[in-house]
């Protein structure tokens, strides 16, 4: 997706000073002037886009209101609510404001109808107004949803994110892939507009984990007559441009995400996209599935499946699913990307409390599994493991870039939380999972200055408290935990520190992108079951499939 203009928050707060001087580089302060206030333009205090003026601004973003006769400000209102301002800053050509926030309680102009889209300035001259629009977030469509075949009338059910403040919808001809890789202000082609469309929704909400405002957005579009059976749907609003795929007839499937890579036996695989429309056969390895032995939501955005069936060792690591409009493929169970999987032969270190390993899991799982089972607190059970008895490097996924950033890559093994007591608000039991690695060329003896930790503070131990900063324990690539059936748990590479001479984790991260964990290497791993607390607790946990995954 491109966008068509970038006034998104400043990556870096402008000094006041900077401020200051860009605003009177070109204008002298002229404080004996007493004629009728004007405001003629608004440009952002960056050097860069000095010579730029804009009619909208994102929030959090510092504005210099520019014009006539501005001295001597009394009030300053965006969106008929009032902004501070500093009047040491406020000249006869300029004022200085940071654009509020949503999160601050300031209110967009799209979800309230009685406020203007307008800069007003009052001073004790006069009164001066400039139309001016604060943008929410930046719009998306994740899927359309309408019959094939699809014909002028039908009903084209839009889904997406922030689709508010719309200013133009149409359809063109130029296809959603030929956007993706050209450069463009506006999408190109043959133009035809929608005359007919509803918001079904329209709910505006503060996302808790970006703590930043959101729109879930749902249009009702009527298709008009088109001249051409592929190309792209188009929403233009006030922040920026979003456009999907369209077509008359079923296009490829596209899968975007799976909810594993590597599931084991007993696990449910949701595969997630869009254009699964009437799906013909799901093929993993040598595993073939045809309807009836999966289940396409009527969303036709995701496909489910009850996972009984490995595919063969030495057959293609690929999941395809095919319908009347083509296949689609993601990389899936990869065995190149294991680490252990209890039944390779890897090397146990055998350290005390070791955790138990059983063919016997009475949840499923995949061959041999390992387990974690006690009751206590402090130094937990473990599994602590090389690549042999030499500590011979592991051979780490190639099919990963280098350049991958370390947020992407992740430590993961499939998890069953079969009721521990974590993640229970600090009421009782602090224990966590802890992850240590060691570099190539290192034993296990001593502290190592190249062996880094996952989810480790010594912070409120004596208060008895956890600090988890990362999100609940044993969490999901959504950032949730599960308890009662086999899922992925991820820890991101993004996370893991060094340690300093005492064993210590630092403060900075170890990793900035896959490149730099494949120059270090790896020779050993540990996974450990920790409590920091003083509350003893419940852990009963089992695991399989301990791997790293490129998760986009």
């Amino acid at each position: 997706m491109k966008k068509i203009f970038n006034i998104s928050t400043s990556a870096f707060l402008v000094l006041v000073m900077a401020a200051m001087q860009f605003c009177l580089t070109s204008c002298k302060d002229d404080s004996t002037s007493g004629g009728t206030p004007v405001i003629t333009s608004v440009r952002v205090c960056d050097p860069e886009k000095a010579d730029s003026t804009f009619t909208k601004s994102s929030q959090g973003q510092i504005i210099a209101i520019i014009g006539e006769h501005l001295n001597n400000a009394i009030y300053v209102y965006i969106n008929d609510q009032k902004v501070y301002f500093n009047p040491t800053m406020n000249t006869d050509h300029s004022i200085i404001v940071t654009v509020p926030s949503e999160t601050n309680g300031f209110k967009l102009t799209a979800f309230n109808s009685d406020l203007k889209d307008e800069i007003r300035v009052e001073t004790d001259h006069g009164t001066a107004t400039y139309g001016f629009k604060i943008l929410g977030g930046y719009p998306s469509i994740s899927r359309v949803q309408c019959e094939y075949p699809r014909k002028a009338g039908d009903i084209l059910n839009v889904y997406g994110l922030n689709l508010e403040a719309i200013e133009d919808i149409y359809f063109t001809d130029i296809e959603a892939a030929e956007l993706d890789t050209t450069e463009w202000e506006t999408p190109g082609g043959n133009h035809v507009a929608v005359t007919d469309y509803k918001v079904v929704v329209n709910d505006h909400h503060l996302n808790t984990k970006t703590n930043a405002y959101e729109t879930t957005s749902q249009l009702a579009v009527t298709i008009p007559d088109l001249p051409y059976d592929r190309g792209s749907f188009v929403v233009e609003c006030a922040a920026g441009v979003a456009y999907i795929a369209y077509g008359k007839t079923p296009g490829q499937p596209i899968i975007t995400a799976l909810s594993s890579d590597m599931p084991v036996l007993g696990e449910t695989l949701t595969i997630s996209g869009r254009e699964f429309v009437q799906v013909e056969s799901v093929i993993y390895g040598d595993v073939v599935l045809l309807p009836g032995e999966f289940t396409v939501a009527e969303t036709e955005d995701a496909i489910t499946i009850d996972f009984t069936q490995i595919p063969s060792e030495g057959t293609d690591p690929i999941i395809a699913i095919t319908t009347p409009g083509g296949t689609g493929k993601y990389e899936f169970y990869n065995r190149a990307n294991l680490l252990n999987d209890f039944d390779s032969d890897r090397a146990d270190m055998g350290w005390d409390p070791n955790a138990l390993y059983t063919s016997e899991c009475p949840f499923g799982g995949t061959g041999v599994v390992g387990h974690f089972n006690t009751f206590g607190q402090w130094w937990g059970q473990m599994i602590f493991f090389s690549h042999d008895w030499d500590f011979t490097p592991f051979e780490l996924p190639t099919t990963i870039p280098a350049s991958t950033p370390a947020s992407e890559v992740y430590f993961a093994f499939e998890v069953y939380d079969n009721n521990s007591d974590f993640n229970n608000g600090g009421a009782g039991y602090q224990g966590f999972f802890r992850v240590a690695m060691w570099g190539k060329g290192n034993n296990n003896t001593g502290n190592n200055p190249d062996i880094l930790y996952d989810n480790f503070a010594w912070d409120n131990y004596d208060e008895g408290t956890f600090f988890n900063p990362d999100g609940p324990i044993l969490q999901d690539v959504n950032g949730e935990a599960h308890l009662g059936k086999w899922y992925r748990t991820v820890i991101p590479l993004s996370v893991l520190k060094n340690v300093d001479a005492d064993g210590n984790p630092t403060e900075a991260c170890a990793f900035s992108t896959y490149g730099d964990f494949l120059n270090n290497g790896l020779s050993i791993v540990r996974i450990m079951s920790y409590t920091q607390g003083t509350k003893s607790g419940n852990v009963d946990v089992y695991v399989d499939n301990i791997r790293l995954v490129h998760i986009k």
